[in-house]
C-alpha cells in the first residue's frame, strides 16, 4: 500500500515545509513538494515529520527492566517513537544471567525495534555511577569473549583506567562492536590509550565522571578532566542525557560540547531506568538510609528528549540529528536515521511544540 504524509519534513539538512513523504512496502520512495498523484494522503500540515528515534542507551521502561521483560521495554519505547534501540545491561547483572539476556535480545532482533545490546560494564570504575563502592571487576577474557560471541552486542562501555581494559577494547573493536568509555576519572593518557585501542564513544558525557589530578600539578592550575580528554579525541561520539531540568548535563555544558566537537557527534539518549514513581520529573531520585539523594538514570522516553532539546532552542534539524541521524552513523545503520529515498519508513509525527502525535514503522 502506498501512503504519503504531508507536513514539515525534517531532513539532516533542512526542514521542507508543506512537503510529502511517500512510503511503499516499508521504504521511503519519495520526498518532495510535489503532491503524489496516487495512493492515500494523510495531512499533517503544520506538524513536523522526523526520522524515527534511535536510542543507544536504555535500561528499562517505567515498570520493567530489560533483564526481566525486554519485549515490554521495547514496546513501551516504540510507543514513544523509538523505532530502533539497544537494550542496555548495567554492571550489576551476573555473568550467567547476562548470557541469558543476550539470548533474549537475539530473539527480538528482526521482530521488534530492538537491534542489539549495549553492555554498560561490568568493567567500570567502582566509584563512579550507581552502585558506587562495589568491588572492582577486571577483564576476564574467558567471560567477555562469550559476550562477543553472542553476536548481538553492538556497543560496550568500560572505564579506561581499569587494568586490562585497553586490551579488551582491542578485542571488542576487532569484533565490530563499538567500544565506549565512561563512568571514569581516567587521565588524558588513559583516554588516549583507549582511543588508540578503538574507543569511539563517550558514555553519557559529564555524568558519572571525574578528574584525576597528576602529582606534578601546581596550586592554582586545573588539570584536564576525563570529559575534556574525550572531547579532544577525533572521530569520537558523545552520549548526552537530556532531561528537561538539565540535571544530568547542564544546558550550558551541552552547548559547550556542541561548540567544541560539532553537532554531528552528539547523540541524545534516555538512559531510562525503573521509575521512582514521581512522574512530574524526568529524573530518578532515590534516597539512601542516611537521607542522601542518589541519581539513578531517568524516566525519559525519546519523544521527551526531543521536546527537551527543542525547548532548549535547538532547531528541528538539530533535534533530528541528535535523536536519530548521528546514532545511525555511529552504528553504521545505512538504512535508517534520516528521511530520504530508499531508507526504512521509520517516522515520527511531532506537533508544533515537538510533542509526539504518531509513530510510523
Amino acid at each position: 500500500m502506498k501512503v504519503s504524509y504531508k507536513g514539515n519534513v525534517v531532513t539532516n539538512v533542512k526542514v521542507f515545509t508543506d512537503s510529502f513523504v511517500t512510503i511503499e512496502n516499508g521504504l521511503i520512495t519519495y520526498v518532495g513538494k510535489e503532491k503524489p498523484t496516487d495512493g492515500k494522503i494523510i495531512d499533517y500540515s503544520g506538524k513536523y515529520i522526523l526520522p524515527g528515534f534511535i536510542d543507544v542507551h536504555c535500561h528499562a521502561s517505567a515498570n520493567n527492566m530489560a533483564t526481566d521483560n525486554p519485549k515490554e521495554v521495547a514496546d513501551y519505547h516504540l510507543s514513544h517513537g523509538t523505532t530502533s534501540m539497544l537494550l542496555t545491561y548495567y554492571r550489576d547483572v551476573p555473568h550467567e544471567e547476562l548470557l541469558t539476556c543476550l539470548e533474549q535480545v537475539k530473539g527480538l532482533i528482526g521482530k521488534s525495534n530492538v537491534i542489539g545490546a549495549h553492555l554498560e560494564g561490568p568493567i567500570l570504575n567502582a566509584n563512579r555511577g550507581t552502585g558506587s563502592g562495589v568491588q572492582q571487576e577486571y577483564p576476564d577474557k574467558a567471560k567477555y569473549i562469550k559476550y562477543i560471541e553472542s553476536g548481538v552486542v553492538r556497543q560496550w562501555t568500560s572505564s579506561p583506567e581499569v587494568d586490562g581494559v585497553a586490551e579488551m577494547i582491542k578485542d571488542i573493536s576487532a569484533a565490530g562492536i563499538i567500544p565506549s568509555i565512561g563512568h571514569s576519572d581516567a587521565s588524558y593518557k588513559q583516554v588516549k590509550e583507549a582511543y588508540d585501542a578503538g574507543a569511539r564513544l563517550t558514555t553519557h558525557i559529564f555524568d558519572a565522571t571525574g578528574i584525576t589530578v597528576d602529582k606534578n600539578t601546581m596550586a592554582g592550575t586545573e588539570d584536564i578532566s576525563f570529559d575534556e580528554a574525550c572531547m579532544l579525541m577525533d572521530d569520537m561520539y558523545y552520549e548526552v542525557i537530556c532531561d528537561k531540568n538539565w540535571v544530568h548535563v547542564k544546558k550550558e555544558k551541552l552547548a559547550l560540547l556542541i561548540k567544541t566537537v560539532g553537532i554531528d557527534r552528539v547523540i541524545a539518549i534516555t538512559d531510562s531506568f525503573l521509575s521512582d514513581g514521581k512522574m512530574d520529573s524526568d529524573i530518578n531520585v532515590f534516597y539512601k538510609a542516611d537521607g542522601c539523594a542518589s541519581l539513578s538514570g531517568s524516566k525519559l522516553t525519546m519523544d521527551r528528549v526531543a521536546a527537551n532539546l527543542f525547548n532548549a532552542g535547538y532547531s528541528p534539524v538539530e533535534v533530528a540529528k541528535m535523536t536519530s541521524y548521528n546514532a545511525a552513523k555511529l552504528l553504521k545503520l545505512k538504512d535508517r536515521g534520516e528521511i530520504s529515498v530508499g531508507k526504512k519508513a521509520d517516522l515520527v509525527i511531532m506537533d508544533e511544540q515537538m510533542t509526539l502525535v504518531q509513530v510510523i514503522t
